[in-house]
């Protein structure tokens, strides 16, 4: 550790002779939770879990007129999950360094840019492509990335390419992981306080079994928000068309519509609604009418439990409509509060697996989620989050605790990050 501060602190050094900058950051985030009912409900038979995860990141940055460059290092951890151990020590882990992003930017002209290399993509409100934030591992693309951006107007295309290894004969890749994600974004500032973006974005999958052909999903759609001193609203819909992997025609859509109103500088309220479209079970069709999230954000959205992060799982694949409401709460510029209320129901029905000749009642329970934000005047963020669940019978049983489901189903957590900036040097 001793020689790499050395030569950190050389590098740094060297680059304050140059007509650029050099910037070192740091990020450390540990998180304890506490779940008793998270992503799954809980049985009368299950115990409570609780753990402290963190993430570490190191990130160096170097600007000049011509290109940029940044380099992020990473490390997730679980409190206590060292693989080295005896009984009398914990040494620590075999491999837990991660590269989180490594590119470089190619400045093409005033407003042109190219950027190669492993980095962050996340348009609008994230829903098809985020960077994950919640999760301590985050999510970034192997991918080239072209940029316009005249402040007014933006041109954005990305592409990408995976494999698993440096193939010698063939192209295989992992079946559940995609091929390419391919996109390209438009966005228009119409003056000052509003925007209208779109997104149009391919995906492949590729079949399974020694073969080579690619499943392309092409998803599609406007985004739209407005905002004055007293309100903002957004909105968006997604159509979604192709093949999925199971060689089926697509046809599905998202819908979404939320807007706040400001009472003062304190407190501001309003509704929302996002309508996931989703398959008839009892219905034998040759079309898929199931939206396919692809790598859009999961705990941002149909509430901070994480029940229906993958609707494939929890409404079998049934679709989703989630009705809420939202209250943010100023006290001052360094306390703050949210509450969000979800009410959860299928967008299409589900047979009774109990009674074959029944179906299950479209509604699946309502969420509270609550979070607190502390912002301190030194780089450093605490927040605190309570949820908590009120499932209906169809929710239990399409989750498997039918008749043995615990009283009351909820999730806690709290969260520390610190952000300094370690170094900083420009001529």
């Amino acid at each position: 550790m001793k020689k790499i501060g050395i030569t950190t602190l050389l590098i740094a050094i060297a680059f304050t002779s140059l007509k650029a900058q050099l910037t070192i950051k740091a990020l450390l985030r540990p998180r304890g939770e506490i779940r008793h009912g998270y992503k799954s409900m809980f049985s009368e038979d299950d115990n409570t879990a609780y753990f402290v995860s963190q993430r570490t990141r190191l990130g160096l940055s170097y600007d000049n007129e011509k290109y940029s460059l940044n380099i992020t290092g990473q490390d997730v951890r679980v409190w206590g999950d060292e693989g080295l151990y005896s009984s009398t020590s914990v040494k620590g882990d075999i491999a837990s360094i991660d590269l989180y992003e490594a590119w470089f930017q190619l400045n093409l002209g005033d407003y042109s840019f190219l950027k190669i290399g492993r980095q962050e993509w996340a348009y609008d409100d994230q829903r098809l492509i985020a960077k994950r934030n919640w999760s301590q591992t985050g999510l970034t693309y192997d991918g080239v990335l072209y940029k316009f951006d005249n402040k007014d107007f933006r041109a954005d295309v990305g592409l990408s390419l995976n494999n698993d290894t440096e193939n010698k004969i063939g192209n295989e890749y992992t079946p559940d992981k995609m091929k390419f994600l391919d996109f390209i974004y438009l966005s228009k500032n119409l003056g000052q306080s509003s925007k209208l973006s779109f997104m149009g974005v391919l995906s492949g999958y590729q079949k399974e079994e020694g073969s080579e052909t690619v499943y392309v999903t092409a998803t599609y759609g406007p985004y739209f928000k407005t905002k004055s001193k007293r309100f903002e609203i957004d909105g968006y819909f997604y159509h979604q068309t192709g093949t999925n992997i199971n060689s089926q025609k697509i046809n599905a859509y998202l819908v979404s519509l939320k807007g706040i109103y400001k009472f003062s500088n304190k407190l501001g309220l309003g509704p929302g609604i996002d309508i996931i479209s989703g398959n008839d079970p009892s219905s034998a069709s040759d079309t898929d009418y199931s939206f396919d999230l692809l790598y859009g954000a999961r705990n941002k959205f149909l509430g901070n439990m994480d029940y229906f992060s993958i609707l494939s799982k929890s409404v079998s694949d049934a679709g989703i409509v989630d009705i809420y409401a939202k209250a943010n709460v100023a006290f001052n510029s360094k306390n703050s509060l949210r509450i969000v209320y979800h009410n959860f129901s299928t967008q299409k029905s589900i047979p009774d697996p109990i009674d074959i000749t029944a179906k299950l009642n479209k509604p699946l329970g309502d969420e509270i989620d609550i979070m607190y934000k502390y912002k301190a005047e030194i780089p450093a963020e605490l927040r605190i989050g309570l949820s908590l669940f009120n499932a209906t019978k169809s929710m239990e049983i399409l989750q498997g605790v039918n008749g043995n489901v615990a009283n009351t189903q909820y999730f806690m957590w709290i969260q520390l990050a610190f952000s300094p900036e370690i170094f900083s040097s420009k001529n």
